[in-house]
């Protein structure tokens, strides 16, 4: 699976990295990624690989284990607002 590095103490979106269709896989049961958008916020002092693109619902949890702030974003949901919390979350982190 390709990777990402999510710098120290950066937040990123990851709108341009979720699979968005399943069309082509729909014969081996695979589904949609449940959430249009998807923040992420690197409180850490050390680079972490993320994994590119978001392809299934464990994406969230498993990049949550590694110590990231992951936050979905859903489509009635304010993604500036989100991405500005995710932001002050990681600035106000002492890990």
């Amino acid at each position: 699976m390709p990777k990402m590095v999510l710098l120290p103490k950066l937040t990123m979106s990851l709108g341009g990295y979720i699979r968005e269709t399943v069309e082509i896989y729909n014969e081996d049961g695979v589904k949609e990624f449940p959430h249009r958008n998807v923040v992420v916020g690197n409180p850490t002092t050390e680079p972490i690989k993320i994994d590119v693109p978001a392809y299934d619902e464990n994406w969230v949890k498993r990049h949550q284990e590694l110590g990231l702030i992951v936050v979905p974003v859903e489509m009635d949901q304010d993604f500036v607002g989100i991405f500005k919390m995710v932001e002050e979350k990681v600035k106000k982190a002492n890990l």
